[in-house]
C-alpha cells in the first residue's frame, strides 16, 4: 500500500494588531476592525475603529473611553490611543507602532456591544491651539519649537533659516484674527514655516518632527512586484487595481514665478524657476504661470520657495494608485520603486498617502498612492 501525503503548505502573513489605552491594553474592548489614513498632506493622521465591548470585564469606575470630569469645571484629559500591528508568521515579530494619537469622538452601541472610536495624531494639538503670541527676532525654527512646546509636545526641528519677524498676536476675536494675521492656528503657521524651507511638518508620537524630506535609500524603498512577459501572458503585479495617472496640463509646462518687495526700501524681487532651472527674469518658455507672493522674503529665499513650488506642482503630473497587501512598515516619506512598465511610470516614487485597512474577516490590506515629489525634469520621476 502506497500512501501519498501533501506538506502543509508555510503561512505567508498572519496579521495581528492591538490597541493599547494610554500605554496598556485593555480587555474590555477588542479591536474588531480599524481604518488608518496616513499622509504627507497638510492634515493630521486619522484612525476610525471598532472595538468590541466585554461587559463583564468593564471596572467598577467606568469603561476608558467614557471618562467623567475630575472636579466642577474640569477640561476632560486626553486619552492616548497607541494602534500597534505585527506578523505572527514570523518568529520573534515584534510589534510596531502604526498610529499613535488622542481620542476626538466615541460612539457606544450597547445592543451590538461596539464602540467606534475616531482618533488624530499629535498634529490635532496644533491644530486646535490658537496663535495667541508675537515674536520678535526669532527663526522660523524658534518659532515652531516655541509652539510645539506651548502644546505640551516634544519638538524635533532641523530645518535651518533666517529671522521670520514679528506674526500679530492674535486676540480673542475672531474678527480681530481675520484683520492682524491670516494665521488662525499654530498649526497653520508651523505649515507655512515649514514649507518655505521645504520641510515636513508631521508627529512621530508625541513629537512634532519638522524636518527636510529624506531622500530614497535602500532602508526606506519598498518594490512594487511588477512583470510583463509579453501579450500572451498575464501581467503579473502585486497591487490590486493598479493605476497609472498622468495630467498633461502639467506635462505641457510649469512656471513658478515668487515675488517680494520691502515697503521700507521700495525695491521689489521676482524670481522664475522652471524644467530648464531658475532665473530673475521670466525667459522665454512657455507653460502655466503660477505666481506667489512672499513679502519681506530675500533673493535666497524665494530661490528655495520657488522650486519648493515647483517640485509640489510638478508632482501631480503622474500619479500610482492600488491596493497592496498590508506592509507594517510602510508610511508616507518611504519610496516605491517600480520597474517593468515600460512607461514613464517607471523609477522610484514617493508613498504619498497609505490607507491601512484591517479587520479579522477582511485581513490586512492597504490603498497606496505615490508620486514624483522631487523631479528632475519636468514631471519626471527619479531614476
Amino acid at each position: 500500500m502506497t500512501v501519498a501525503t501533501t506538506s502543509t503548505p508555510p503561512t505567508w502573513r498572519m496579521p495581528r494588531a492591538r490597541v493599547l489605552v494610554g500605554g496598556v491594553e485593555r480587555a474590555e474592548t477588542g479591536l474588531e476592525q480599524f481604518t488608518l489614513s496616513r499622509t504627507r498632506y497638510s492634515r493630521a493622521d486619522t484612525l476610525d475603529m471598532t472595538l468590541a465591548v466585554d461587559r463583564t470585564r468593564i471596572p467598577s469606575g467606568g469603561a476608558w473611553f467614557d471618562l467623567q470630569p475630575a472636579g466642577q469645571g474640569e477640561t476632560l484629559p486626553d486619552i492616548d490611543i497607541t494602534l500597534q500591528m505585527r506578523d505572527a508568521a514570523q518568529d520573534g515579530a515584534q510589534w510596531v507602532t502604526m498610529f499613535r494619537g488622542i481620542v476626538d469622538h466615541v460612539g457606544l452601541s450597547p445592543a451590538a456591544t461596539t464602540v467606534q472610536v475616531q482618533c488624530r495624531d499629535y498634529l490635532a494639538k496644533l491644530l486646535d491651539m490658537r496663535v495667541r503670541d508675537g515674536w520678535m527676532n526669532m527663526t522660523g525654527a524658534d518659532v515652531v519649537r516655541a509652539m510645539v512646546t506651548a502644546a505640551g509636545l516634544t519638538p524635533d526641528v532641523t530645518l535651518t533659516d533666517a529671522m521670520v519677524g514679528q506674526f500679530w498676536q492674535v486676540e480673542h476675536k475672531r474678527a480681530a484674527a481675520a484683520a492682524h494675521s491670516r494665521f488662525q492656528t499654530a498649526f497653520d503657521l508651523a505649515c507655512y514655516v515649514a514649507t518655505g524651507a521645504g520641510c515636513d511638518l508631521y508627529a512621530d508620537g508625541a513629537t512634532i518632527v519638522c524636518a527636510p524630506y529624506p531622500t530614497a535609500t535602500t532602508a526606506n524603498t519598498h518594490v512594487l512586484d511588477y512583470a510583463d512577459t509579453g501579450p500572451d501572458s498575464p501581467i503579473a503585479m502585486g497591487a490590486h487595481g493598479l493605476h497609472f495617472a498622468r495630467d498633461y496640463q502639467v506635462g505641457r509646462g510649469v512656471v513658478v514665478h515668487v515675488m517680494s518687495w520691502d515697503s521700507r526700501q521700495r525695491s521689489r524681487v521676482d524670481y522664475y524657476w522652471s524644467a530648464t532651472g531658475g532665473a530673475t527674469t521670466p525667459g522665454g518658455g512657455t507653460g502655466t504661470l503660477h505666481s506667489f507672493a512672499m513679502p519681506g522674503a530675500r533673493l535666497d529665499d524665494l530661490k528655495r520657495i520657488a522650486r519648493q513650488k515647483y517640485n509640489q506642482i510638478t508632482a501631480h503630473a503622474r500619479t500610482v494608485t492600488g491596493t497592496i497587501p498590508g506592509c507594517v512598515t510602510l508610511a508616507p516619506r518611504d519610496f516605491m520603486r517600480l520597474t517593468g512598465t515600460g512607461t514613464t511610470w517607471d523609477g522610484t516614487l514617493d508613498v504619498d498617502a497609505v490607507t491601512s485597512s484591517f479587520s479579522w474577516q477582511g485581513g490586512f490590506s492597504q490603498q497606496v498612492t505615490l508620486r514624483a515629489r522631487n523631479t528632475t525634469r519636468d514631471g519626471g520621476t527619479d531614476d
